[in-house]
């Protein structure tokens, strides 16, 4: 029998925040079947280091240093992918600021900078995204990276949980306006992912690795991949009818 055709050939995906972590596993994921990759995040050396590995595989990608908290960046980001590529058919809002702010420490300014980055961001980048699909006449799908800190509160992380689950919301309100024309909008909600971050906390110890472990039934905290097989599965055509959901993918963390 002749080999499948990758999932994505031929398609565009952007990744925002594509240059480590959860961001450059999707994009890695995304060339292992054959899209092209635009990759934004920055810090340039970053985004050029990553996608010199995800060319190495033979992935077409485009680097694209930005800031998703700039309006003009978000635009920009999809006008490059459209350039390079000729379309633009994914987009993933993966960029995102986490701190740990006690709320009576959240002035203006901290709080500007979660809402800025977590939901204006996102919103800029996929209404740029879906009002190119929709001037071109083409279908696209949008998944934004959540959190399972936006259902739940946690010491530290009222901004970062509040502006998660004004991700959400924002989610089901973009399926809701775009899905009659074609946009697909998504989410995945992960919780503790083995990033360069969480791993550092573990080290440092201002996380209790073991303590966090033996509360999460599936007893790993999630690869960077678990996170883009989820994420391409919202992509994919398996995925069809699926619009304006949250999938959490946390090992049980959330229950």
């Amino acid at each position: 029998m002749p080999e499948a055709a990758p999932r994505f050939a031929g398609q565009t995906a952007i990744v925002t925040g594509g240059g480590a972590g959860i961001g450059f596993a999707v994009a890695r994921a995304f060339a292992r079947e054959g899209a092209n990759v635009a990759i934004a995040g920055r810090r340039k050396a970053t985004l050029v280091h990553s996608a010199a590995l995800i060319e190495e595989m033979g992935g077409e990608v485009l680097v694209v240093p930005a800031d998703v908290a700039i309006a003009a960046d978000c635009a920009r980001i999809v006008a490059s992918a459209v350039e390079r590529f000729g379309a633009a058919d994914i987009l993933v809002n993966n960029a995102a600021h986490f701190a740990l702010v006690p709320l009576l420490d959240a002035d203006a300014e901290v709080a500007a900078r979660f809402l800025s980055v977590n939901v204006a961001g996102p919103l800029l980048c996929a209404r740029a995204f879906a009002a190119e699909a929709i001037a071109s006449g083409r279908r696209g799908r949008i998944v934004n990276v959540g959190s399972i800190a936006g259902a739940r509160p946690a010491p530290g992380c009222g901004l970062y949980s509040a502006s998660k689950a004004a991700l959400e919301m924002l989610t089901r309100s973009m399926a809701l306006e775009w899905g009659p024309a074609g946009i697909r909008v998504n989410a995945v909600a992960p919780g503790h992912v083995a990033t360069e971050g969480v791993l550092a906390d573990f080290q440092a110890g201002r996380l209790d690795e073991a303590k966090l472990l033996a509360s999460i039934p599936a007893r790993r905290i999630a690869d960077v991949d678990d996170i883009a097989d989820a994420v391409l599965f919202l992509c994919s055509d398996a995925a069809r009818h699926v619009l304006g959901q949250s999938l959490t993918v946390d090992g049980g963390e959330g229950f």
